[in-house]
């Protein structure tokens, strides 16, 4: 057997990379911001093992057609860790297609919802060093996707966010480069595709599988409609007698779908709002509601809730990426944005 040997000199180097582990999708950038991997978070491994199959966009096409032998896991729920080894192996190959296997040491700024616990955030970083990074740092992603969005967080003037992820909403009033408040809900872009699912199942005895009902949430559903004409074909299989089915459907089918996490979005930010001082909601009223992460997408958001709440509501621009170029913006001393990060 032939033993590797790493060049001293390059252990001595490092690299930085930015990392947000998301419950819908993991992407990693670099430290200008430059998005090197997007991938679904989501593996496939040997039932019983921790060998892996398939990982990322390709193990997602596995969900609900697996036989026993196949365990489809996604490790990741409400930004926390919850299945560690389908994590750190998940991550493991994530980062081996990003970072050459040279003996560099990697650092990494690791995005993290606020509302996680010491414990959670404690498994994140021990998953990370786990998985080859040599030092992790966190940011909570209400901070870092401020600073990705463009806004100076640093004057004393209250600002608004609201973050949709795949699995977990938060709600957070930020001043002088820090939380002064913040609610989350598990109320995500997985909340809005089980919704449309049970909609479609109540008004058409549909059932369809979750990649299906993810396309028809994307193409379909809305919290305000679109003026131009959106239809797609959903194909799924009858709940009554279990054969296929294939119905072209539009955007009014759906009308209604989304009633109760809207409702519950709603909920959460005036929540926030009324936990907040007086002085920084004025200001609110002024600099309005930021919306982020890859659900804040949803048609017609932004003007729902700016009916709903009588804010002014701005979407980040790529708005799934903005906490991630907030994480990068961390690693780099020329940015002064490193105060961010949280003390590990």
């Amino acid at each position: 057997m032939s033993l590797r040997l790493r060049n001293p000199l390059k252990m001595l180097r490092s690299k930085a990379i930015a990392i947000d582990f998301g419950t819908g999708q993991t992407i990693i950038a670099s430290p200008t911001g430059e998005v090197l991997l997007q991938e679904p978070t989501v593996v496939a491994l040997e039932q019983g093992g921790c060998t892996v199959i398939v990982t990322g966009a390709e193990a997602k096409t596995y969900l609900g057609k697996t036989p026993d032998r196949i365990h489809v896991a996604r490790p990741v729920e409400a930004g926390g860790i919850v299945d560690y080894e389908a994590a750190r192996e998940l991550l493991r190959r994530f980062l081996a297609q990003v970072l050459p296997d040279d003996g560099v040491r990697v650092k990494a700024c690791v995005v993290v919802p606020h509302s996680l616990t010491e414990l959670e955030k404690r498994t994140i970083l021990d998953c990370c060093k786990a998985a080859g990074v040599s030092k992790a740092q966190l940011v909570s992603a209400p901070l870092a996707a401020a600073v990705g969005a463009g806004l100076d967080i640093t004057q004393p003037k209250g600002r608004l966010l609201l973050g949709i992820g795949a699995g977990l909403a938060e709600a957070s009033v930020i001043c002088l480069a820090d939380i002064v408040h913040s609610e989350s809900s598990k109320c995500g872009g997985l909340a809005f595709h089980d919704a449309v699912s049970r909609h479609l199942s109540a008004a058409h005895q549909i059932s369809i599988g979750e990649n299906m009902a993810e396309l028809a949430t994307l193409n379909l559903a809305y919290a305000a409609p679109a003026e131009a004409k959106r239809e797609m074909t959903i194909t799924g299989k009858y709940a009554a007698t279990g054969t296929p089915c294939s119905l072209e459907l539009t955007q009014a089918d759906l009308a209604g779908a989304l009633d109760a996490p809207l409702a519950e979005l709603e909920a959460l930010v005036r929540s926030v709002m009324e936990h907040a001082p007086a002085e920084l909601v004025a200001d609110i009223g002024e600099t309005g509601l930021l919306l982020y992460g890859g659900a804040a997408q949803l048609c017609g958001l932004d003007r729902h809730l700016s009916q709903r709440l009588n804010l002014r509501v701005v979407l980040a621009p790529e708005p799934d990426h903005a906490a991630i170029r907030g994480a990068a913006a961390a690693l780099r001393p020329d940015l002064h944005f490193r105060k961010i990060l949280l003390r590990a």
